[in-house]
């Protein structure tokens, strides 16, 4: 699978996370502050449960890898 970039990350995407958690992705969110954009994520299992990472840690693949699910 070729790596992953910010522009191929759109919401409705599903990723697992070293724990067993998988997250959809929210939407996309740039925070006038930072440079760095950050994606809202919500756990699979539980609605109520979001996270929000920054796109860099989103496509660190000790963190999370894209699920083919």
């Amino acid at each position: 699978m070729a790596k992953l970039t910010i522009n191929d990350i759109v919401p409705g995407q599903r990723f697992e996370q070293r724990q067993g958690f998988t997250w959809r992705v929210s939407r996309l969110i740039q925070f006038p502050s930072e440079d760095v954009v950050h994606v809202q994520l919500i756990n699979e299992r539980d609605a109520s449960s979001t996270k929000t990472v920054s796109v860099n840690a989103l496509l660190d693949r000790n963190l999370f890898k894209l699920s083919e699910k």
